[in-house]
């Protein structure tokens, strides 16, 4: 299968060979050029295309590749570079006695024949056969100078454009295109030329790889200069963005705005937006079924979450609020946390002179009086002016208090008063 290869050469640019050999990149190989026999390295391979293979000049359009270099040839190669910088300087040096006005690049030396090719760069014509003549007789080679450009020349100098990458001619570009000054107005460029040129000094190459599509759109937009009405007042177009759409206008105050759809209602006398097609905000979860079994569903479930809340909120609430003081089954308090009995002691049928509703009860002791012992027992009676301070857990329908919910310990304590001790 053939297969096409990319060679470039510093003299001529990128040349397109034949082989139905397997290479890869970077391969050296040996090639027959217009100027001579070089060696050269493969930076590109691509299989060539259906028109391309039906050209019935393709053998002479694509070359065949000589031959592969083999361990001579790069052996050549070698010796051939040092042998080449000795031929620019002693060319360059002639060329300097003999007041010609020319800047020696570079030699490239044949590898099957005993010749020299020299690469120059000159501002106009150059009568070189004097030194021509001299350069036979001295290296022994059949000498040929060839006149390259000034893109030429950058190409084979190299370099870093004003984008900030190397140049495109020292990377990709094979050959050079004619680029004029119209390009750059097509793209509404300031025609300033020191910034337009590159290195070369001519029109930087990048300019025609977005013309053809300039070319294309920027028939589309108005003028720079053209006039129309709007809000009953004149208006220029001053400047045009094809990139984002924007055409600039001056009525002599203000500037306004407008993209091309804009700009052409307004020429037509309409309003600058079509009101009807503007997008009205919608509400995109209006109606939407979020249960799956309907609106009704979907509002129970809501009002029972709703519930659900509010209960355990309340009941967050109760456990969170004191405990309310409660008496006990058997005893009233009065508003001075003095305790009335509802049941008399038994003292054999004589009143107990220690039950007085009036008397307060002093000190931090526990005190029990007659039967009322049990009444007692889970209340304390502090401090002097008769403070009372009520620990009874809050009232359980079963009527058992737990013991991890006494608060006075000291009350498991108190032995039961038996009928014997009563005296």
């Amino acid at each position: 299968m053939i297969t096409l290869l990319g060679i470039p050469f510093d003299f001529s640019g990128m040349t397109y060979y034949q082989t139905n050999k397997d290479i890869a990149l970077g391969t050296p190989v040996v090639c027959t050029t217009d100027h001579g026999t070089f060696i050269g390295k493969v930076s590109k391979i691509r299989k060539p295309t259906e028109e391309e293979a039906k050209k019935p000049d393709f053998n002479r359009i694509f070359p065949p590749i000589d031959r592969i270099a083999t361990f001579s040839d790069l052996s050549f190669l070698r010796d051939a570079k040092e042998r080449a910088q000795e031929i620019t300087k002693e060319t360059q040096a002639q060329a300097t006695n003999l007041k010609l006005s020319m800047k020696v690049l570079k030699t490239y030396l044949d590898v099957d024949d005993d010749k020299a090719l020299i690469t120059f760069t000159s501002d106009g014509r150059v009568d070189f056969r004097e030194l021509v003549r001299i350069l036979s007789g001295e290296f022994h080679l059949h000498i040929e100078l060839r006149q390259i450009g000034p893109r030429d020349q950058a190409k084979l100098v190299g370099g870093i454009g004003p984008c900030g990458l190397p140049l495109c001619c020292t990377t990709f570009l094979s050959s050079f295109d004619g680029i004029s000054i119209a390009m750059a107005k097509n793209q509404l460029l300031a025609i300033n030329i020191p910034k337009l040129s590159g290195q070369c000094g001519k029109l930087m190459c990048c300019l025609k790889f977005e013309d053809e599509a300039y070319a294309k759109i920027r028939p589309l937009y108005p003028k720079i200069g053209e006039k129309f009405t709007y809000n009953n007042k004149t208006y220029q177009v001053t400047g045009l963005n094809l990139l984002t759409d924007t055409i600039t206008t001056y009525n002599g105050d203000s500037y306004e705005s407008f993209t091309k759809e804009e700009y052409e209602r307004v020429k037509k006398g309409l309003a600058k937006v079509d009101e009807t097609t503007l997008e009205t905000i919608k509400d995109v979860n209006a109606g939407v079924d979020l249960s799956g079994h309907g609106i009704k569903d979907t509002n129970n479930r809501i009002a029972q979450i709703k519930k659900s809340e509010a209960k355990h909120m309340e009941d967050l609430k109760n456990k969170t609020a004191p405990h309310s003081s409660q008496p006990s089954r058997n005893n009233n308090f009065n508003r001075h946390g003095n305790v009335a009995s509802s049941q008399q002691p038994r003292n054999n049928g004589r009143p107990n002179p220690n039950n007085n509703s009036n008397r307060s009860f002093h000190g931090s002791k526990n005190h029990s009086y007659g039967g009322n012992t049990h009444t007692n027992r889970n209340n304390n009676f502090h401090g002097s002016k008769g403070n009372f301070h009520n620990s009874t857990p809050v009232k359980k329908e079963s009527g058992f208090i737990p013991v991890s919910q006494i608060a006075d310990k000291s009350v498991l304590d108190v032995k039961p008063v038996k009928k014997d001790d009563q005296k």
